[in-house]
């Protein structure tokens, strides 16, 4: 992915891509969001704030990563594979502009940053499969 994507399809190049995607937000360099479920705004804002060195962060069903531009944050149901999630992550960070999609180290928050992460997805999860069910 060498062109630069608009941060709603990023999000929904991994929705697309993962088994067990709940909710995710895609956040700018100062942290506010530029799309995807806005309950999870705070949250993830509390948990890569938490963890300002750390380019990739997985608790969990919570996984985040983030360039210098652009993060990304993720809460998947319990099938979702690790491996499979940080990469698709990777991928559509790499899309928003000029990132590596390499491997990096990744750091395990704290329970209740996390904690606080899945709670809020909660709604957003729910309104997802109210909207599918419509449809």
């Amino acid at each position: 992915m060498t062109s630069c994507l608009p941060p709603a399809i990023a999000l929904a190049f991994v929705r697309e891509l993962s088994t067990d995607f709940r909710a995710g937000i895609v956040l700018d360099e100062a942290l506010e969001p530029l799309a995807g479920d806005l309950e999870l705004a705070a949250p993830a804002r509390a948990l890569l704030e938490a963890h300002a060195r750390a380019c990739e962060l997985r608790a969990g069903e919570v996984f985040a990563a983030r360039t210098a531009t652009h993060a990304i944050v993720v809460v998947t149901g319990p099938h979702a594979l690790p491996a499979v999630m940080r990469r698709d992550i990777r991928t559509a960070l790499s899309g928003l502009g000029g990132a590596q999609a390499q491997e990096t180290p990744f750091e395990r928050p704290e329970g209740a940053l996390v904690k606080a992460v899945v709670t809020a997805s909660a709604d957003a999860f729910r309104r997802h499969r109210a909207v599918s069910r419509s449809e």
